[in-house]
């Protein structure tokens, strides 16, 4: 499939239809192809025109076109059937088991696991992951792991928008076997741009993408919990079910949800990707068992890692239970019925989500408590 860019689109019309309109996503997609873009604080800016009618950074943006039965073809190499979950060839509870991983774990440590043994098996010799800034009190920012400790560094959630994509350059010069860990919109960047370069994806050997339903606002999220405590002792936050918690030097301390919710990011209204569709495997939360994950496979290296983990019982495993997988299917469901709601009826966001008329007709047409293409 040949992948061409948008004729006549560049930094200036990325900065008219996506920075200004606040939907941009913070990936980090176009910082490391373009000098004139830059971020502070998860805040992406064009300090002037670059002068090229046409560039990388419109094209790569996943507030751009984003076209997913394109986009699902090019990866997987077939239809789309599954218009609620995606691709996949797998659906489990997992859990790392290494011991270490486990005390460091939000929930059942299977990224920083698979990573760690990916990494000890050399099938991968570097991640690009998130960790916290040394500047700016629980500003999450963009690293590239090469070690276990690198690795064990980064675990956990951190639910704002880490432009994890700025570093992908400069990653890719350091690695021949690169995994990339992100969201959604960020997977589809990723994805995006190795339509446009393929020779990128010959150098980057994991996708793992993150279950995301909305990501915060930093400098909202900062400004609203300085309120609330000090923010100079808080570690780390968490975000079960309708629940916002923070954990301080001494204590946990679980805050009103609702005003947290209001300080998401407008473009994740208009995110159709709850699961990170076009990942080899998808990861998140069970919203049931704390120590355990959602596992998706999607992929066929996907598939391979898992099994090769599972073998060297670096991995557990479980069936995903059918009530749980209705409740997932149900999630992912209401969030994209919102999305078409939102991009086709209301005309939003430039209109940047490609659906197949055979898609577009049957999210529209479901009903929450069914949940699944029959």
């Amino acid at each position: 499939m040949n992948y061409q860019l948008s004729l006549h689109k560049g930094s200036l019309e990325l900065e008219q239809e996506v920075l200004k309109k606040e939907l941009c996503t913070a990936c980090g997609a176009c910082l490391g192809l373009c000098p004139y873009l830059r971020v502070r604080k998860e805040n992406v800016v064009l300090l002037e025109p670059c002068g090229l009618k046409e560039g990388r950074c419109y094209e790569v943006c996943p507030r751009t076109k984003l076209d997913f039965s394109a986009l699902n073809q090019q990866v997987f190499g077939e239809e789309r059937r599954d218009y609620v979950l995606g691709r996949h060839q797998g659906l489990y509870l997992a859990q790392s088991a290494l011991k270490e991983v486990q005390k460091k774990a939000q929930y059942g440590g299977v990224v920083s696991g698979l990573l760690i043994y990916a990494l000890s098996k050399k099938l991968i010799d570097g991640a690009i992951l998130v960790g916290y800034s040394s500047n700016y009190q629980l500003l999450p920012e963009p690293i590239l792991a090469r070690s276990k400790k690198e690795i064990l560094a980064c675990a956990g959630s951190k639910y704002t928008s880490a432009p994890s994509l700025k570093i992908l350059n400069q990653a890719l010069k350091e690695c021949s076997k690169l995994a990339f860990v992100g969201r959604g919109c960020q997977v589809s960047a990723l994805r995006k741009r190795i339509m446009v370069e393929p020779e990128i994806g010959e150098k980057i050997a994991l996708i793992i993408g993150l279950f995301c339903m909305w990501a915060l606002d930093y400098r909202k999220l900062y400004s609203h919990l300085a309120k609330k405590l000090d923010l100079s002792s808080a570690k780390r936050f968490d975000i079960p079910y309708n629940r916002f918690l923070v954990w301080t030097d001494k204590k946990r301390i679980e805050l009103e949800f609702e005003p947290i919710r209001a300080l998401k990011r407008p473009t994740c209204d208009f995110c159709y990707d709850f699961t990170a569709e076009f990942s080899d495997l998808s990861v998140g939360s069970t919203e049931w068992k704390d120590d355990w994950n959602t596992l998706i496979v999607r992929s066929e290296r996907g598939k391979k890692v898992i099994e090769q983990a599972k073998k060297a019982k670096a991995l557990c495993l479980k069936p995903f239970p059918e009530d749980r997988e209705k409740l997932l299917r149900q999630a992912s469901l209401g969030k994209k019925k919102r999305v078409v709601n939102g991009v086709f009826l209301e005309k939003k966001a430039n209109d940047y989500l490609v659906l197949s008329k055979e898609e577009r007709s049957w999210i529209e047409n479901q009903e929450l408590e069914m949940g699944a293409k029959k």
